[in-house]
């Protein structure tokens, strides 16, 4: 009985190493940036095989880095020979960086973060680490807040990304201002091609969460012929439990239909 356990620990040990992104693969750098004078922190997880001098490699932009940035690598690293995933590190508080406008709950300065963003960190990927510079070969990852900004992203800057990857996304910030966003713009941004993932959990609140959340996805797939659109509920799961659960749902959709 002792032998069993002890190859069980063996076993999972190994399995477990080698889930893990390897570190070798990581690299890590500073930008003091000019749109809004923070600084942020970025970590680059190459492909195994990367190679600077002969391909161009799609690029997922990760918000919340400090805490997605290993889960996202590591699924990626399982699924694709060919992505750069981007962890962009907290500059100010992400209650400023990823709000779309000043209220109660948030600074506003999604603007400048989306300018440092498009001005400076995919400039410098572009022409340091060979990330290619197709719109629909950028995508951007967020959580909550970083799913809001996202939502601003797609509505406000919708040539910069192809791909939006909006889990639980705080839709109901600022008495629902993304949705004025998105009907402002969606005329000159409906024909684009599109790929839209939304995730959110089943527990997430009925009113502040799910009825917004519904609602956008009803927008998008009513208003977009050119989107590859899904949604994805994660059973008795809350808005925190659900959010690894739909990084893994999110970027297999994202690998299966680019």
């Amino acid at each position: 009985m002792k032998n069993i356990i002890t190859l069980l620990l063996i076993l999972t040990i190994a399995s477990c190493k080698k889930e893990a992104f390897n570190p070798n693969l990581t690299k890590q750098f500073t930008i003091q940036s000019t749109s809004n004078g923070a600084s942020y922190t970025i970590k680059v997880a190459l492909p195994e095989n990367y190679n600077l001098e002969n391909q161009k490699y799609a690029a997922i932009y990760v918000l919340d880095g400090e805490e997605n940035f290993g889960n996202v690598a590591k699924q990626c690293q399982k699924l694709s020979s060919d992505v750069l995933v981007v962890s962009i590190g907290y500059g100010y508080d992400r209650s400023v960086d990823y709000t779309p406008t000043k209220a109660s709950m948030g600074g506003g300065g999604a603007e400048k973060f989306m300018q440092f963003i498009k001005d400076e960190l995919i400039p410098k990927m572009e022409s340091d680490y060979a990330a290619d510079t197709a719109r629909a070969s950028r995508t951007i990852l967020g959580h909550s807040f970083g799913g809001l900004f996202a939502a601003y992203a797609f509505a406000n800057y919708n040539g910069v990304f192809g791909n939006y990857l909006m889990l639980s996304p705080s839709l109901w910030y600022d008495n629902e201002i993304l949705f004025r966003m998105e009907q402002d713009n969606r005329t000159a941004i409906s024909k684009n091609q599109q790929l839209v993932f939304m995730g959110i959990g089943a527990l997430e609140g009925d009113g502040r969460m799910q009825a917004p959340f519904e609602g956008f996805y009803q927008r998008l797939s009513h208003n977009y012929p050119g989107i590859k659109l899904a949604k994805h509920t994660v059973p008795s799961r809350d808005h925190v439990g659900s959010k690894n659960p739909n990084i893994t749902e999110a970027l297999n959709f994202y690998f299966q239909n680019r």
